[in-house]
């Protein structure tokens, strides 16, 4: 009776109170006999595992397209079309998955709008579709890629090839998915469908017709493709019966792949000259598309980029989608900028055109219970990006007690030291802790996992996993046999359940957003019981790349508990199921590896409370770091996407954004010899100033305002406006001024060598000078005859030579050229809340923004027009610290705020390996697998 009343609630959009839940719960329990005080636990976890399926908000995905080319069907042909293999799908979601009604709604209205991106199976003549959808790490892209396939499969598409990672773990992973997912049988057991057999599995279980559907591979550790068998299986690829093949990105088997693909209906093109298979649609899915398929080989030294051949993987991609007449290519990624940074414009004589994704790029939303790097790591608001403010969760434990263990920096022959580190053993009884407490809360089924990663050389993780054995089984004998009179691991666990564990429930129940995929805390005493059972069952797993990774989880389906101790092959792609601990040192700069390593981000049910992550002060800051740049892409292509602008558009920002080189991994860049940025819609703000540079930019700020005139100043609240401003006065104020070494996106004379190229083009000819002034008489500062109030922002580290901020700019201040209520300001203020609601669709705890975003802002200002705002800044508080300023001077700070360039001209980094190894640190080659 509750469920049907919070289903159709759901379906109704009617917003679900915890209150509402509750009395629902309230009343069906004592019609049932168990409102007691007895089942209040076990009420009060119902209520939040309901209110975590029925309070999901999925915010609206943003798209960009390149339709020129494209031919709309599916609005059309959708109703004519029998969706046998995605109602199947999705109610294999909803009934054996226990997926949120949000959420298969949402998935179903995504996968058919990326169906509808591709082109109709059996329009005629050759076409080729190539597009990328982007989602967060471990939030549930291929459950998208499935829904896409069912859909395909459903429309007319005959083949579909999934391009499922390096190592055969993922690829068993993905085809143990796929064959719940779209099979419905065990391809362990055999390749054809059969409506006889008993080997149904997933979606082959549930009642109706048997869908026929045929696979050459399987999820067992030989089950790649296999040419022999592709020949023998006898299934007539194009016939009837679609196929489904799950393989590895591995040279030889794509090459086989390849000639397989060349002999099914062959022909030779007239007028290439080259085989073509013509009549069966193809739809290749790239998992994990920026690891291995992104074209890596550069040119030599006075080669033409155009003569390079592409890397092994990245050619037999190409070329095997290039044997077929009709060809669709979708990528899923987590960091998409890689292949982002591919040349849309780049082909090759025999692979053909690379694999930049030029017809559409999809940004999937997460849904309300994604756990994901803003989340864990917190996000500072940024108003200028339309960024909101994000509360890290209170999961993170630093670690700094490892080196005398296990160096940074060691060899594959290193010996690791003889103790494990303590933190280390603190997690693992954390994770005992953790299961403990899952299963009293009803999920004693469930797998559990915790992540060691700690190096990438094998012989370096064997080592670690001995220790891990000797440590859980002296664990197991202690909880299980008792300590006698000296109960150490007992009292270990007792004080380190109280003072985290249950202060770290209680904070996150008191937080409004995340409340619900928490729980309860138990009683210390069950707990200790229910760890007996968990010591007993775990077990400590070097994970190793081979199939037995993955199907480990598919073969005890009760639930397994194990401490997974593994390096890169851990990073990419496989899921660790009900992971709650991590532990984890690999040093990495890089954001794909960082990001792809976050094992951690996913869904956590009723024990997000529980989780823990074990790493240092310096990955919690590279983390914060690139999670802010890649948010502040995402806020471009929001706006983007609203402007309605193509693939090309925002492939081009990406590879000039000033940001570019922190979310870029330079192992796709290696070639690189300089790097084009531009500044077009941008704000470029410094945020480091030093000692040696006081007195210089004081004196280059003082003969800006005696140059523009002190008297042509309009004062305001805030600041000295000046409008009007030649681009001559800009260019001779950021050429005298002296920067900071470190602040690589904003070094004045590159700004202005963009500014000046753009004047060329008559674009940023007039500026706005804004000179911030605090109307403060007692702490101010005289520059040309006039007193300013200083601003004062808070540092985050300082030395004698230098200090740093994490803004500049105050909210609203790139609006100062806006009257609130003009025309153009409720112009500006209805684009973003448009932007807004897509966002925050579902979401009731967001807050609907009241100004224009200055993101918004800038690309709607007219491209002649430029901003920049310019602080004096009090750099004496005590947050400088040791920061060494004797004369007492202020520091000034600037930010250039820049329109959207209509003649964009950007300029030129020069980079080499000695500028990456610095940026990125010593793991330059961390792409590669174990050693």
């Amino acid at each position: 009776m509750t469920i049907v009343k919070l289903d159709s609630a759901a379906r109704s959009h009617t917003q679900l109170t915890t209150e509402l839940i509750n009395e629902w719960v309230t009343k069906i329990a004592e019609l049932l006999g168990v409102g007691g005080p007895e089942f209040a636990d076990d009420l009060e976890t119902l209520v939040r595992a309901l209110e975590a399926d029925y309070n999901v908000h999925i915010g609206s995905w943003t798209s960009l397209a390149d339709d020129g080319d494209h031919v709309p069907w599916l609005a059309e042909a959708s109703d004519e079309i029998e969706w046998k293999f995605w109602e199947r799908y999705e109610r294999y979601l909803r009934d054996d998955q226990g997926f949120p009604a949000a959420s298969t709604q949402r998935l179903g209205e995504i996968t058919e709008d990326t169906l509808g991106r591709l082109e109709a199976p059996e329009r005629p003549g050759a076409w080729d579709r190539r597009g990328l959808v982007s989602g967060q790490v471990q939030s549930g892209k291929t459950a998208n890629y499935a829904g896409l396939i069912a859909k395909a499969l459903d429309s007319g598409y005959k083949l579909v090839v999934v391009l499922a990672g390096v190592h055969n773990s993922l690829r068993s992973q993905t085809q143990a998915r796929i064959d719940e997912a779209i099979l419905g049988f065990d391809t362990r057991n055999a390749l054809r469908f059969d409506q006889t057999n008993g080997n149904r599995i997933g979606v082959g279980k549930l009642a109706g017709s048997f869908l026929p559907v045929n696979s050459f591979t399987s999820s067992s550790e030989k089950g790649d493709f296999n040419l022999s068998v592709a020949k023998n299986i006898g299934v007539a690829v194009g016939g009837n019966d679609p196929i489904v093949l799950v393989v590895k990105k591995n040279k030889s088997i794509l090459t086989n792949l390849y000639k397989w693909a060349t002999a099914l209906k062959q022909e030779i093109d007239p007028d290439t000259g080259k085989a073509i298979v013509r009549g069966v649609p193809v739809l290749v899915i790239d998992d994990e598309a920026d690891h291995a398929s992104v074209d890596t080989n550069g040119p030599k030294r006075g080669q033409d980029p155009d003569e390079v051949d592409p890397s092994a993987i990245n050619r037999l991609i190409r070329q095997f989608l290039t044997t077929f007449e009709k060809s669709a290519y979708v990528a899923y990624t987590a960091t998409p900028f890689a292949n982002i940074f591919i040349s849309p414009d780049k082909e090759h004589d025999e692979a053909g055109k690379d694999l930049f994704p030029e017809s559409f790029i999809v940004n999937l939303p997460t849904p309300s219970t994604y756990i994901g790097p803003a989340r864990v790591f917190g996000l500072a608001q940024n108003v200028q990006s339309n960024i909101d403010e994000v509360r890290g969760l209170p999961i993170v434990r630093p670690v700094a007690d490892y080196t005398g263990w296990l160096p940074d920096k060691h060899k594959s022959t290193a010996t690791i030291g003889p103790d494990l580190p303590p933190s280390l053993r603190q997690a693992m009884l954390s994770f005992l802790i953790a299961s403990a407490v899952r299963r009293l809360r009803g999920q004693v089924k469930k797998h559990n996992s915790m992540l060691v990663h700690v190096t990438h050389f094998t012989l370096v993780q064997q080592q670690v996993a001995a220790q891990i054995m000797d440590e859980l089984s002296d664990m197991r004998d202690r909880i299980t046999f008792g300590e006698g009179a000296n109960p150490v691991l007992r009292t270990a666990a007792e004080e380190l359940f109280a003072s985290d564990h249950a202060r770290t429930t209680n904070k996150i129940l008191a937080m409004e957003d995340v409340a619900h995929l928490a729980g309860p805390v138990p009683e210390f005493a069950a707990v200790w019981e229910e760890m007996k059972t968990v010591a007993n069952e775990a077990v400590v797993n070097t994970v190793n790349g081979t199939s037995e990774d993955a199907l480990a989880y598919v073969d005890n389906p009760d639930g397994l508990t194990v401490i997974a101790v593994g390096g890169n092959k851990l990073s990419r792609g496989l899921t660790l199921e009900g992971l709650s601990v991590s532990y984890y040192l690999r040093a990495s700069r890089m954001y794909d590896t960082l990001m792809q390593m976050g094992r951690w981000f996913g869904y956590r049910p009723n024990y997000v409370d529980v989780c823990r992550l074990y790493t240092t002060d310096t990955l919690v800051k590279w983390y914060t770091d690139i999670t802010s740049a890649a948010e502040e892409l995402q806020a471009e292509f929001d706006v983007m996407s609203a402007t309605g602008r193509t693939p090309r558009d925002f492939g081009l920002r990406v590879r000039q954004h000033p940001d570019g080189l922190i979310i870029s991994s330079p192992s796709k860049l290696r070639n690189a010899t300089s790097v084009a940025i531009s500044y077009s819609g941008a704000l470029a703000e410094t945020i480091t100033f030093t000692s040696k540079g006081l007195q210089p930019n004081l004196d280059a700020l003082a003969n800006l305002i005696t140059s523009i005139g002190p008297e042509n100043a309009t004062e305001t609240n805030t600041h000295d406006l000046w409008s009007g401003v030649p681009a001559t006065e800009v260019l001779a104020f950021l050429n005298a001024y002296e920067p900071d070494p470190a602040a690589i996106r904003t070094q004045p004379k590159v700004l202005a060598d963009y500014i000046a190229r753009a004047v060329v083009e008559d674009e940023l000819t007039s500026w706005t000078v804004a000179v911030a002034n605090k109307q403060d008489p007692n702490d101010s500062q005289e520059i040309a005859s006039r007193l300013y109030g200083l601003t004062t922002r808070e540092a985050l580290e300082s030395s004698t030579a230098r200090f740093a901020i994490r803004r500049l700019v105050s909210p609203r201040h790139e609006l100062v050229t806006l009257q609130t209520g003009s025309p153009e300001w409720t112009r500006l203020l209805a684009k973003t809340l448009e932007i807004w609601k897509a966002k925050n669709k579902g979401n009731t705890l967001a807050k609907p923004p009241t100004t224009p975003s200055p993101i918004v802002a800038r690309h709607a200002r007219d491209a002649r027009h430029g901003l920049i705002l310019i602080y004096p800044l009090d750099p004496a508080g005590p947050a400088t610290g040791e920061f060494k300023n004797e004369d007492g001077l202020p520091a000034i700070g600037y930010a250039v705020s820049f329109p959207r360039a209509i003649n964009d001209v950007p300029i030129a980094y020069k980079v080499n390996q000695v500028f990456w190894d610095e940026q990125y640190g010593f793991d330059f080659d961390d792409e590669g697998g174990d050693e």
